[in-house]
């Protein structure tokens, strides 16, 4: 091609492009060297497993046994290997517990697969590796579109250099990569895609509220929070974008009166997701909303939030296993000076959503590689993230190589921990500091990995109080006790646990129950636990 120059492609302004395509080609190699999608027998399938199970079933349950009650799966020659999890209701009726938010983009790839299924020799049921194959793809598409929208987000305020140091670190440097390599089928990669073009869709709508652009935004926003309610709360940096003072918060006041009419867009878009949801609930329960999945689990627990166990703790802590997000954290100092119209929502979104996340029961969110949850706003802290690369620009070739040094650290450190979580060198549950220090930068295990491991009891957690078992062993001392002694023992050592009598305390006055039963009760289960 005449004028054609190789370098061309190679230079500053596509770089951010550059970045994305080699995020995606590294995720899809990771995919194919795991290939998970070839584990396509129950019950531990290698795709379709535990949240995936509840969240994709509403589409073989519709397109394949055509019976979104679930009754087929009384047929005594149905077998139900871990193909669906629901809830029995007193009506008899059979409740899939998630909503119905991710089938909606599973949907595409799903039917792709149902197509090609019998082309390739392979069972039509939904389950077969095929099905799972394009799970894990589809999850790359979305990632494509999410990385592309943050681009084009980040270029409204940021260089395509610094745009494609965040995106690359963002990428490769948090659990962000784990979960869009090893397990991208569940919700988190798919949740970071779209926040990243709700993001996009809300700066360019303040720009121009038009009818289109309404009602993408509603239908983005309908479909975030369907998948995950919680997701309301980005209500909060969506009304405030921009707003850096007292006189913007006015003006903003009068900008969305005038726009009344593209709000009532904005808010028909976001029904229409949920439309068949609450189809669903009033079909099955009677009731048009049924938020089964937290009568189920338990509570948040918003007086007793674990903010620090939520951040550093070595079970889970945030900072600990993706140590890169310090750094988005620090860079609200540069967003501060940068825009402040930025500054304050999203500092204060950041802000309500830790101390929400870490009053949840189970505040470290089941099993999994670090603290899951936080990594579908990954695209929100892209921003702080880029206003801290940005201050390299400004320095000196030896500085920015100084400054550059600790995102390096931590992406080797992101990276080789990862690996660790796939080997079950970091525990997806379990870990304490002396197991984490045990095997911390090791390829191998050692001794005092497993024997500190511990595990929680999560009955005791869903009423908000916690202890924590050891994995491999019952107490000794304990099993070799009488009954009646073991258990006066066990009461002293709880009374000398301030933190465990205030989460007694704090169940006895929610729940209204006598303390001494209360105290009764964390007895009878740590017993259980400890001497069985």
């Amino acid at each position: 091609m005449k004028g054609f120059k190789l370098r061309n492609i190679f230079n500053v302004k596509n770089s951010p492009g550059i970045v994305i395509v080699l995020l995606l080609i590294i995720y899809a190699g990771s995919n194919f060297t795991h290939r998970n999608w070839k584990q396509d027998v129950g019950p531990e399938r290698g795709v379709i497993k535990w949240d995936v199970i509840l969240q994709y079933s509403y589409l073989p349950a519709t397109f394949i046994y055509h019976d979104l009650s679930l009754d087929f799966t009384d047929d005594p020659e149905f077998v139900n290997d871990n193909k669906f999890w629901f809830q029995s209701l007193e009506s008899g009726n059979k409740l899939i517990v998630k909503t119905m938010g991710m089938s909606y983009l599973y949907a595409p790839f799903f039917f792709m697969a149902h197509i090609l299924a019998p082309m390739l020799g392979q069972s039509s049921d939904g389950f077969s590796s095929i099905y799972q194959f394009f799970l894990v793809f589809g999850s790359l598409f979305y990632l494509g579109l999410g990385f592309y929208c943050l681009r084009k987000l980040l270029s409204y305020w940021f260089s395509p250099r610094v745009i494609a140091l965040t995106i690359g670190l963002i990428g490769i440097g948090t659990n962000l990569y784990n979960y869009s390599s090893f397990e991208s089928a569940t919700a988190h990669s798919y949740l970071f895609a779209l926040i990243c073009m709700l993001l996009l869709a809300v700066k360019r709508w303040y720009e121009d509220p038009g009818r289109k652009a309404s009602l993408v935004l509603g239908l983005l926003t309908g479909l975030i929070v369907l998948i995950r309610p919680l997701n309301l709360l980005l209500l909060l940096p969506l009304l405030f974008w921009g707003v850096a003072s007292s006189d913007a918060l006015i003006e903003r006041g009068r900008f969305l009166v005038k726009s009344a009419p593209f709000l009532g867009l904005v808010f028909i878009g976001f029904l229409i997701p949920w439309i068949p949801q609450l189809i669903y609930w009033k079909v099955i329960t009677g009731q048009f909303i049924y938020m089964a999945y937290t009568d189920l689990e338990g509570s948040f627990y918003l007086g007793n939030p674990h903010i620090m166990d939520f951040l550093f703790s070595f079970r889970k802590g945030w900072f600990v296993y993706t140590p890169l997000m310090l750094l988005g954290i620090f860079g609200f100092i540069p967003l501060f000076r940068i825009n402040r119209g930025l500054f304050y929502p999203l500092l204060g979104f950041i802000i309500i959503l830790i101390y929400v996340l870490s009053s949840w029961w189970n505040w470290w969110y089941g099993g999994g590689f670090g603290m899951r949850p936080m990594l579908d706003y990954y695209g929100l802290l892209a921003i702080p993230l880029a206003a801290l690369i940005s201050l390299t620009e400004k320095k000196t070739a030896r500085k920015r190589v100084l400054i550059s040094i600790l995102p390096v650290l931590f992406v080797f450190v992101n990276v080789f921990q990862t690996f660790q979580y796939k080997a079950v060198l970091i525990h997806w549950d379990g870990m304490t500091k002396e197991s984490y220090k045990t095997i911390f930068l090791r390829s191998k295990d050692r001794y005092g990995y497993w024997q500190n491991l511990t595990r929680a009891d999560t009955d005791l957690a869903q009423k908000g109080i916690y202890v924590y078992y050891p994995v491999l062993e019952k107490d000794h001392e304990l099993k070799h006790m009488p009954e009646d002694a073991g258990r006066l023992w066990l009461a002293d050592e709880i009374r000398k646990n301030r933190r465990l009598i205030k989460d007694i305390r704090r169940y006895s006055r929610r729940s209204g129950e006598n303390r001494q039963k209360a105290l009764d009760m964390v007895i009878d289960s740590v017993y259980e636990n400890l001497s069985e």
